[in-house]
């Protein structure tokens, strides 16, 4: 909570002196993909606090390996390209593991605009600001966000067309999966084999602490390795009834 807390402050702070320096390229990432302003800004808090009383796993650091039990797996700022453009819908997302994406024990997930936290401990259930939350699981006009433009593909374009199905692209996965945990959205869908762990590993117990579940493009349950070589399709929902639409 503390490190997310300092990453809000730090990249408020920022965005108010140097809005045009947050879209700076300032490095090249460990997961191939340029590292930018805000991006570091958020991952310096990050390290700073933590310390080394875990492991890191990060987009933007790789793996930092201090012989810890546990693995901090974080995305600094998931919806860098909201951010850079002043979309206000971004944010940073944590989860404290062990091997593989079953093996999260803890997961937070910060709205930098809004301060709105999503957290889940496994098995006591999923929150939203310390109020339990639960998906929806049924819903006469359902809402889908889909992963579009050219993470896009067929099968997500296909879904644009289905009569009472409303859909939404918002561009931060994290944030759209904690949607779909607090009962805002019935679905988020990543069809291509595109996203890292970072983007999902907290995301991903905090729905299904909350009633939903989240599986691959395949219909596999999704339980990827905290390696950020790994890439994965995520389809997350609150129930399986509206899997079956979607694969």
């Amino acid at each position: 909570m503390r490190i997310a807390e300092e990453i809000e402050k730090s990249v408020s702070e920022e965005r108010k002196k140097n809005p045009e320096l947050l879209a700076q390229e300032v490095k090249m990432g460990a997961d191939g993909t340029p590292t930018q302003q805000i991006d570091k800004i958020a991952e310096d808090v990050a390290l700073e606090i933590s310390g080394r009383k875990m492991n890191i796993l990060s987009e933007e650091a790789g793996f930092i390996d201090y012989g810890q039990e546990y693995t901090m797996v974080i995305d600094p700022v998931d919806g860098t390209r909201n951010a850079v453009h002043g979309i206000p819908f971004y944010c940073t997302s944590i989860a404290v593991g062990k091997e593989n994406l079953n093996g999260v024990e803890y997961a937070l997930v910060r709205n930098l605009l809004t301060g709105d936290t999503y957290t889940a401990e496994k098995g006591k259930g999923a929150f939203m600001n310390g109020r339990k939350i639960k998906v929806e699981k049924k819903s006469y006009e359902p809402i889908f966000s889909l992963a579009l433009g050219k993470s896009g593909n067929n099968r997500m374009f296909n879904l644009l067309n289905i009569n009472r199905l409303n859909i939404r692209s918002l561009g931060a996965a994290a944030l759209e999966m904690c949607l779909v945990a607090s009962g805002s959205i019935h679905a988020y869908i990543q069809g291509n084999d595109y996203l890292r762990v970072t983007d999902f590993a907290a995301s991903t117990l905090i729905v299904r602490e909350a009633g939903g579940e989240v599986f691959d493009v395949r219909g596999n349950l999704l339980n990827t390795p905290l390696d950020l070589k790994e890439r994965s399709s995520v389809i997350a929902v609150s129930s399986e009834e509206f899997l079956e639409g979607i694969i």
